[in-house]
């Protein structure tokens, strides 16, 4: 195989290349590069590596440095706009926040989206123990073709990474990268400040009164509710007290070294978050020593190691409750933020302040090693074995102390406190034997591989919680007077498989490869246990064709591919059954009970994909083009349906129904400029998706889920099911029945509703489809410039057709809420906008006191559906190099200064189009779905994201 370590000087004659031990001179203008080293570059597969020529499915390749230039505390954040068909969202502002990451759309309700992840041939949950100076390359596997041979873990794709590893007869290398950054909120929020609240409440107090004496509204007899608001004279900006500028510090340093026998690589890095919520901070340290050995020139053995700490303190966790951001956007300007005591007050209102009084602490502790052995005893023939273990241990607690305003709303005023550990155990055993060998004067490539694999999984989870506390200083709970609740638990699974793959290629212009899995989870009933994932792709290189004289086109080759993969994630561990409860006692005897109804017939969910592409280079591989058509279908959905009470449950897990997703992928690279000094690169990729539900497991062909979502056979996940609003009332509207009698009047300034049936009513059978809720289209932008030592990139992300229902407008836009007016919430700045006789051109209708009115003109309804896309800078980098001669002792330094996520065009009237609200509640055992699917589009005051301003700087001794 050819090295492509390729070093390219420009000459007064022309360009000379050197392409590992093969050189050669051409003339500017004419493409002499023989065509075998143009297409040799090597890619990852599952399993192993192959010739970029050679490859039949859907890949993308990420390359390092397109990773290591960027400045973030997780590797999937650099990858934000960089593949075609990958979706990259962040979820938030919080320090330390994940990242939620799809490929060529949702194929499932209640299983996982996420794709496998496979770091050095080892199935991980995330890339959160990488740092992105420690990959070496990346792919990322889309169709089933590539996809297929990791069978019933592979339906939402594969993200395959190789660590770096060092080189033999390398010499010792250090390097060092550090970043320190700035951050504040991507977009502040405008909310009313104690004067336009009182103003709104004087007016919604005067509508009220108007109603009432034209007869709209009868006298309630009610005389608080007719009272002015009063002036406290305090007004107080809730945000001031929430938000800081935050900060980012990163520091890097890695070692390599190699002799002809060994080579190694080892790295430390640390990430320390000062998020923009007051007290939230979040540090992760990572740790990763890569050996290899060799005895022969046949054998040879190797390690790879990781650890990964993290420690975050998060603010306010418990479901929302005490959220400090969404709590400062709802608080009263009008009230003081500390009562008589000193403490944060106490009003009607959940006090922002609340959240920053219970201490929690969160750590994690990571450690995982793979060991593998490589043996040839002969060229053709290569034999693997490779064991792995990961550790995973979490200490989670929190703590009110005593006498807080937390601890006294909870009815616990001498304190509250909660601690849980678990760890997550798994091993791995693989095996596999590969034979490549060439015939036909090396026109035939002939290329197979067989495998085995065994992983087991074992999770405990154990928690006490406890009360009245002597001192705020005595926070462990040995300290606790009363010990309430514990619970300790262990459960497992496992999963056995074999594999194998089998590629022809012939005379580097066609190519056949088949490849299957059999897997067997412990997860289903006999009878069930067992699935095969079959695939198969075929590729033409119609360039090395000998009628192929296109001088202008340096590569063309079409590819197709057809497969099956699976997924089972949604599924508990224990065989279909959910936790075991104990404690469940029956006349004072202790007893168990079964938590979740058992399904024997449950199986994997199984995706059908379907891929054709095309590669094209041009113009001496200055420009290069893949476009993909997919079309994938997802059966045997896995969904928890209702059933009869009188079973004691509430759901069952089950196989429902289908969800298909086709599109298109576009990826374009070139190189504009390639001068002496001046170089000019852009990049351009596009997706369209198109999700439809095709089959759903009711008998209705649909069901509801939170916030007035609905998944609906024919429509695509992410749909709300709203009434239509059709604006505010210019004058008075009457709604009538079928027979022409008036049934309801709608005052002018008050909400108008399309009546679908026509029944002069407004109610849930009035609601209608509308789509949006995850972007069809979607892609990224990217150019850089150099020139001589200096260089500036800007990258960017787009998303269109997506909708986002504001949910917080029901609330905030409400134009006072119901009840006495001192109660009511704050609202954004857009409430001053309200309709009256003057302003009658608007889409807020007039504010009032009235809990009739006001319901009638918040309810769920299009009104607060609005379009979200957006095209995002995701980071603008300026950089410059110095190299040896002008630092002397140092091989190289880069300094550099970023900006991410500095403009954002968009209509989208929230601080965030990239938002998205996840519903805790859901995660309950009687609830696995994956809310971040179904309830997608949504913005009830999450946390926006940030912007990053950041100076940094490389050194490679």
């Amino acid at each position: 195989m050819l090295n492509m370590d390729v070093k390219l000087r420009v000459l007064s004659t022309g360009v000379l290349f050197f392409i590992g031990q093969i050189s050669f001179a051409q003339k500017t203008g004419k493409d002499s590069i023989p065509k075998e080293t143009q297409i040799d570059e090597v890619v990852m597969v599952g399993y192993g590596k192959q010739k970029k020529g050679d490859i039949t499915g859907a890949i993308t390749t990420v390359k390092n440095e397109v990773l290591q230039e960027q400045p973030v505390s997780s590797v999937e954040l650099a990858l934000q706009g960089k593949a075609p068909g990958v979706q990259v969202a962040s979820t938030g502002g919080r320090a330390g926040n994940n990242t939620k990451i799809s490929i060529r759309g949702n194929g499932s309700l209640s299983a996982s989206n996420n794709p496998l992840y496979i770091i050095d041939g080892v199935p991980q949950e995330s890339l959160g123990n990488l740092s992105p100076e420690d990959i070496s390359s990346m792919e990322i596997l889309k169709d089933a073709a590539s996809a297929a041979i990791y069978g019933s873990r592979a339906s939402n794709g594969v993200v395959l990474v190789e660590t770096q590893a060092g080189r033999y007869n390398g010499r010792p290398s250090v390097s060092f990268s550090t970043s320190y950054g700035i951050q504040e909120i991507i977009k502040k929020p405008r909310l009313l400040n104690a004067s336009q609240y009182k103003q709104v409440h004087d007016v919604a107090r005067q509508n009220y009164l108007n109603d009432i004496q034209n007869g709209v509204l009868p006298n309630p007899g009610n005389p608080l509710s007719l009272t002015p608001m009063t002036d406290t004279g305090i007004n107080t900006n809730w945000m001031d007290y929430v938000l800081r500028t935050g900060s980012i510090r990163n520091n890097q340093i890695s070692f390599t070294a190699g002799s002809a026998m060994s080579k190694m690589y080892f790295s430390a890095s640390n990430i320390i978050q000062e998020g923009i919520i007051n007290g939230d901070r979040y540090e992760i340290s990572r740790a990763r020593l890569n050996v290899e050995q060799k005895f022969a020139d046949n054998f040879k053995i190797g390690i790879n190691s990781y650890f990964t700490y993290t420690s975050s303190n998060p603010v306010a966790d418990d479901n929302n409750t005490y959220q400090p951001y969404s709590n400062a956007m709802s608080a009263p300007p009008n009230l003081a933020v500390y009562g008589a005591d000193g403490k944060p007050n106490r009003f009607n209102f959940n006090n922002p302040l609340w959240a920053f009084e219970r201490k929690v602490s969160d750590r994690w502790q990571k450690i995982g090693s793979n060991f593998f052995a490589v043996y040839n005893p002969v060229k053709e023939i290569t034999l693997k074995t490779s064991i792995s273990g990961n550790l995973a241990v979490r200490r989670y607690n929190r703590y009110d102390a005593p006498n807080t305003r937390r601890g006294e709303n909870a009815g616990v005023p001498w304190g509250y406190g909660y601690y849980s550990t678990a760890n997550n155990r798994d091993y791995l055993i693989e095996n596999t034997i590969a034979y490549d060998k060439r015939f036909a004067d090396n026109k035939l490539k002939v290329s197979v591989l067989v495998g085995q694999s065994f992983q087991k999984w074992e999770y405990e989870d154990s928690y006490i919680q406890g009360e009245n506390f002597a001192s705020s200083d005595l926070s462990w709970l040995v300290s606790a007077a009363t010990i309430n609740q514990g619970r300790s638990y262990m459960i497992g699974m496992s999963l056995a498989s074999f594999f194998g793959r089998a590629q022809l290629s012939w005379d580097n212009k066609y190519n056949l490869m088949l490849s299957t899995r059999y897997d067997g989870s412990s997860k289903f009933a006999k009878g069930n246990k067992w699935g095969n994932f079959p695939a198969a792709s075929v590729g033409w290189t119609v360039s090395n064709e000998p009628f192929f004289n296109v001088p202008v086109i340096n590569e063309l080759k079409f590819r197709a591919s057809y497969g099956l993969t699976g997924n089972q994630t949604g599924i508990p561990y224990s065989g279909g059954l959910n936790l075991i409860a104990s404690g469940q006692n029956h006349d004072q005897n202790p007893g168990t009970a079964v938590l979740d109804l058992y399904n024997p017939d449950l199986k994997w969910e199984k995706g059908k994909s379907f891929d054709v592409g095309m590669d094209i280079s041009m113009f001496k591989r200055r420009i290069n083009l893949t476009v993909d058509f997919y079309d994938k279908t997802t059966n045997d959905l896995l969904y928890r349906l209702p059933v009869p009470q009188e079973t004691g449950y509430n759901n069952i897990l089950s196989n429902v129904g289908s969800i298909n997703n086709k599109g298109i992928e576009v990826a374009l690279d070139s190189k504009i400029i390639k001068g002496e000094k001046f170089k000019w690169d852009f990049g351009v990729n596009f997706s369209y998706n198109k999700n439809v539900v095709e089959k759903i497991g009711t008998k209705a062909g649909y069901f509801t889920t939170g916030f007035g979502s609905i998944v609906k056979e024919g429509e695509p996940l992410g749909s709300f099911y709203l009434i239509e609003a059709l604006g505010v009332a210019k004058e008075r509207y009457e709604y009538k029945d079928q027979n022409g009698n008036v049934t309801k009047v709608v005052q002018a300034g008050d909400m108008i509703y399309r009546d679908i049936n026509g029944d002069g009513k407004i109610d849930s059978n009035d609601r209608q489809v509308f789509k949006g809720g995850i972007a069809p289209i979607y892609g990224g932008i990217s150019t850089r410039f150099a020139y001589d030592k200096l260089d500036l990139s800007i990258n960017a992300q787009y998303s269109i057709g997506k909708k986002i229902y504001a949910l917080y407008k029901e609330k905030q836009l409400s134009g006072v809420d119901t009840g006495y007016p001192s109660y009511s919430a704050n609202m954004i700045a857009e409430q001053m906008n309200y309709w009256t006789p003057e302003n009658t051109n608007t889409n807020v209708p007039r504010p009032h006191l009235a809990g009739a009115i006001s319901s009638w003109n918040n309810q769920r309804s299009s009104r607060f559906l609005e379009n979200a896309d957006y095209l995002r800078i995701t980071d603008i980098t300026l950089g410059y190099n110095l190299d040896k001669t002008q630092i002397g002792f140092i091989k190289s330094m880069r300094v550099y200064a970023q900006v991410r996520n500095p403009f954002t065009f968009t209509k989208y009237s929230g601080a965030d189009p990239e938002t998205y609200y996840v519903d805790q509640s859901a995660n309950s055992s009687q609830n696995t779905a994956d809310t971040t699917k179904i309830t997608s589009g949504y913005d009830l005051n999450s946390i926006p994201n940030v912007k990053v301003y950041s100076i940094g700087m490389n050194i490679n001794f």
